[in-house]
């Protein structure tokens, strides 16, 4: 019998976490064997099937982290602990961990970004033998309401430098103490940064250009720095074309890029 690419094997929901009104994650009892940056195809019976960033590795299995946005995702939203679900993947290149061991490394991630880089940071801060020279986590949401991760956030601050920032701090009920502005405004703030550095960047386009364009103006080389695209894909395997870029498949190639590689295909 030929193995079938686009079957999903299932996977149940163990734990929900609702971070905002629209974003949560799902712990799921999914045995992945994967590395931070890398994807997972998630399907619905009878409703599609959608990439998603695993945000975390377990135990017990798999973490994902989505926003409802659309149909699928909408329809993932409704379910509880207990429901099943199906995976394929893990798919793509994810980060380049043997390049950060015993370097300085600046994490930088905006919104929904921040599930992509989460494992990352939890492989970085294990133990030593994932020993990083020096490692600070630079982190922008819209608003305090739509910060993700807290208790995640709060063991991190305890193991690195982590710098919170928001876009704004109108509508908010509770006081807020951290950074206000965009993301790029608060790197001049991280303290050692230069040619050495290593870089991941994750967000929407836009922020990605403006921090890079920052990074460099700190002597931060253009080859140091990685990002993931954030690019529709629908098959995972380089089948449809959905996330050809150039010659490039987003689901295939990437999603992570070093910079040089990224700059001619950021939207």
């Amino acid at each position: 019998m030929i193995d079938n690419i686009y079957m999903g094997r299932p996977a149940e929901i163990l734990k929900i976490d609702r971070h905002t009104n629209a974003e949560m994650s799902f712990k799921l009892g999914a045995h992945i064997q994967g590395i931070p940056g890398q994807f997972v195809i998630v399907s619905l019976a009878q409703v599609g099937e959608i990439p998603i960033s695993i945000s975390g590795f377990s135990s017990t299995g798999v973490e994902i982290t989505f926003r409802k946005v659309g149909k699928v995702t909408s329809e993932l939203s409704h379910l509880k602990a207990g429901d099943e679900l199906y995976l394929r993947g893990p798919y793509g290149k994810g980060f380049p961990l043997e390049c950060f061991e015993s370097q300085r490394l600046l994490v930088i991630a905006g919104g929904t970004g921040v599930a992509a880089i989460k494992p990352l940071v939890e492989y970085c801060l294990h133990d030593d033998k994932h020993k990083i020279k020096k490692l600070d986590v630079l982190l922008g949401f819209r608003s305090p309401k739509h910060i993700l991760f807290r208790k995640e956030l709060k063991r991190w601050e305890k193991n690195c430098g982590v710098v919170i920032t928001v876009d704004t701090t109108e509508d908010e009920t509770e006081a807020w103490a951290g950074g206000i502005g965009f993301v790029v405004d608060f790197v001049k703030h991280v303290s050692d940064i230069g040619p050495k550095t290593k870089v991941v960047i994750v967000g929407p386009p836009l922020m990605i250009k403006n921090t890079v364009r920052e990074l460099i103006h700190h002597d931060v080389r253009d080859d140091n720095i990685w990002t993931s695209l954030e690019r529709h894909m629908k098959c995972g395997v380089g089948k449809c074309g959905h996330c050809r870029i150039r010659d490039k498949y987003v689901c295939l190639d990437g999603p992570v890029f070093n910079y040089v590689e990224a700059t001619s295909l950021i939207d």
